[in-house]
């Protein structure tokens, strides 16, 4: 016997959430009070989710269960958890009054339709919320629509709604596709605006497709979840669809081993409040049932004639039908199979249908798209983009698969007017309402600038506000249009199509992470990269990743400078010193010249004592006059080097800014000192020069001395 796993099934998203949600209040309720000796006491307001082997197993950790706040006593050290199904104000409101500590652990997308729920409520439409009115989900959304909603479970329900001028529509989270629409389309006749909102989980739809395309294609399926749980029955209710046996379980120890005689292929599904475990335990025990009934067969006894396999399928994978099926298939069943397939395979070419199609001609100012119409369906311009293009050219080509809205079906004469624009934004707003709730970052390009910011291309168009670009200032606008923003959603709006988006949220976060890195490693004495953020007079205050270090403008150059533009702008990246760090009041001092060589160490491969060489007075003392060699270097000539007598000031032999030329006595460059002497300078000098002149006399009476001889 085979066992085939559906693609999709156990844990969702919002259950999974709220479990982990539970489990964190548990961990930080003991770690908050056990210094203060107590025992911690987290609750959730009903079960969790609707599985009675998870509860327990909360339990046993300590997370506890009760059905009204009244249950807790007021003001206590309590931790309340409010569970995925979520719940309406008024409970909200009475367990802040209690005094307990709420721990929301509400799905988003339930959030989400309660946040419709009441937002429709307040327009003035009457709510109806399609869905179960005693699931606990349901209630709580009704809550919200401020005594405005209304419950149907089905068609039938929807059609007892009085004639109303405005009506709103959602769904519970766990609802069928098919039930909702036909819901949808009763009240499109009962009200003159009617608003509806497909509120399915997207995880439930996934879970009910990958159900409904496994029972066709085994003879038997078992669904695993609790008695309780609403999209579990949903579950069966669409494995049932396919006409086979369909058993609910809640655990492996509910299998009974007569359903599977002369079974061949068999699928298991699981609900969304159903952990892997105990999905694992089903099919392990499947496996062994198969086991068990081959070794019947092999002793003689009756019992199961299939070949078992212990590991489960995919239903992706190719697998023959059982021959006892191919023979029992009558003419009529083969005839039902085929309608029903070309049924599945025609689009459905309805006004509101998202199809997908194949671009066969592109004009200038349309597109001709084939989507298996009587004719090609026409995208005009404006409806290719959201963008401004002057040529449909731009964005496709023939031969492209694209995803088109259909905006006017078929007529007479087979025109259909489709609209890619507008497939892309209902595409687009799913994904950014996933992307608000997990606060996923997402990427857009600039196209507009406006006032006050910029427009961005998110699938839909979104607004990042100026003040949300960088995290400092933004001066010039125009700068950013055609770049690529990182973003975050802030504020969605479906119903006034408003997006608002943020890169300053994740670069602030991102500075963040770095600035608690930065305190953790950064030591006095470590070199690293950093970017001049602003000048002052006294210094530059450098962003070394995280932090904001100074640099003085003493410690920016080995020469002295008037301000610190000299030696860096704003912006500048630059490599600095770290000379001090004051963890405790966060400042770091930094250093620039201290990673280059001093003007020292440079003239200790230049100069040597007894070397004469040129300088200029830069300023004279009672002692004597300094000098400077080269910029940074400077020399003493006490004031017994200056003259090779007696002098009474410096002044009456140098000034400021002469250039002389000194001897070299005594070179220190560890210690920055060069002893210098103008009078042995200019005395060897003169001796040189004196003795140039009797080398170039003596030489010239050399040679007249020659010419005198040859003559």
């Amino acid at each position: 016997m085979e066992v085939v796993r559906a693609n999709a099934a156990g844990f969702c998203f919002g259950v999974r959430r709220a479990l982990e949600t539970a489990e964190k209040a548990l961990v930080e309720a003991e770690r908050q009070l056990a210094l203060a000796g107590k025992q911690p006491k987290v609750y959730t307001l009903g079960p969790i989710v609707h599985n009675q082997s998870v509860v327990e197993h909360l339990a046993k950790k300590g997370i506890g269960v009760v059905e009204a706040v009244e249950e807790l006593p007021p003001n206590a050290d309590c931790r309340l958890i409010i569970r995925s199904h979520g719940v309406g104000p008024d409970i909200l409101r009475k367990a802040e009054q209690h005094g307990l500590q709420i721990i929301d652990a509400t799905c988003p997308l339930v959030r989400r339709v309660q946040e419709y729920a009441q937002s429709l409520a307040t327009e003035g439409y009457v709510v109806v919320i399609v869905g179960d009115k005693y699931h606990p989900e349901v209630t709580g959304i009704l809550d919200w629509t401020m005594g405005q909603g209304i419950v149907v479970a089905d068609p039938e329900e929807a059609r007892a709604i009085p004639q109303s001028s405005r009506i709103g529509v959602v769904s519970q989270t766990t609802q069928t596709e098919s039930n909702y629409r036909e819901v949808v389309r009763v009240l499109l006749e009962k009200g003159r605006e009617v608003r509806a909102y497909n509120t399915i989980c997207p995880a439930t739809r996934e879970r009910q497709e990958a159900a409904r395309k496994l029972a066709q294609a085994v003879q038997l399926m078992v669904v695993i979840g609790s008695f309780s749980s609403a999209n579990t029955r949903k579950l069966v209710q669409v494995c049932q669809t396919a006409e086979i046996p369909v058993y609910q379980v809640e655990n492996a120890s509910q299998l009974e081993k007569d359903w599977f005689q002369g079974v061949h292929r068999v699928g298991v599904t699981a609900g969304a409040s159903t952990p892997e475990w105990i999905i694992e335990e089903v099919i392990v025990k499947m496996s062994k049932i198969a086991q068990e009934s081959l070794l019947e067969n092999e002793q003689g006894k009756d019992g199961l004639t299939t070949i078992p396999n212990d590991s489960t399928g995919d239903i992706n994978q190719e697998s023959a039908p059982a021959p006892e099926l191919e023979t029992q298939m009558d003419e009529r069943e083969a005839s039902e199979m085929m309608e029903d397939q070309l049924t599945r395979d025609m689009p459905d070419l309805r006004s509101g249908n998202i199809i997908k199609g194949k671009v066969v001609q592109v004009r200038d100012d349309e597109v001709l798209v084939d989507v298996g119409g009587k004719s090609e369906g026409i995208i005009p311009l404006k409806e290719l983009s959201i963008r401004n293009i002057t040529s449909a050219r731009e964005l496709v080509q023939a031969g492209d698969e694209i995803e088109v809205f259909v905006v006017r079906a078929e007529n007479d004469e087979g025109t259909m007017i489709l609209s890619k624009r507008r497939a892309d934004q209902i595409k687009a707003w799913a994904d950014l309402e996933e992307a608000f709730e997990t606060k996923r970052e997402l990427s857009g390009e600039v196209v507009q600038v406006v006032k006050g910011g910029l427009l961005v291309d998110v699938g839909a168009r979104g607004f990042v506000p100026a003040s949300l670009i960088e995290r400092g200032y933004v001066s010039n606008l125009e700068n950013y249009l055609g770049k690529t923003l990182r973003l975050r959603v802030i504020d969605l709006d479906r119903n006034k199509n408003k997006v608002v988006l943020s890169q300053k949220a994740i670069l602030e976060e991102e500075y963040e992470a770095a600035r608690q890195k930065l305190w953790e490693t950064i030591e006095a004495g470590q070199r690293c990269r950093g970017i001049v953020r602003r000048l002052t007079n006294f210094g530059a205050f450098v962003d070394v990743g995280g932090a904001d270090g100074l640099l003085h403008i003493s410690e920016m150059s080995w020469t002295h400078i008037n301000h610190p533009s000299e030696v860096v702008q704003e912006n500048d990246e630059i490599e600095v010193y770290v000379i001090a760090v004051d963890k405790e009041k966060q400042r770091i001092s930094l250093g620039l010249k201290q990673i280059i060589r001093s003007p020292w160490e440079l003239a200790a491969d230049k100069y040597q004592i007894g070397q004469i060489i040129t300088g200029k007075v830069v300023r004279t003392v009672p002692f004597g006059a300094f000098v400077q060699v080269e910029p940074g270097v400077e020399g003493l000539i006490h004031i017994s080097q200056l003259a090779p007598y007696r002098v009474g000031r410096a002044e009456d032999v140098v000034n400021a800014g002469d250039e002389i030329p000194v001897k070299i006595l005594d070179f220190k460059p560890q210690e920055q000192r060069m002893s210098l002497s103008l009078s042995k300078a200019r005395e060897e000098l003169e001796a040189a020069e004196q003795q140039q002149i009797v080398d170039e006399y003596k030489a010239t009476d050399a040679g007249e001395d020659k010419v005198a001889a040859e003559i």
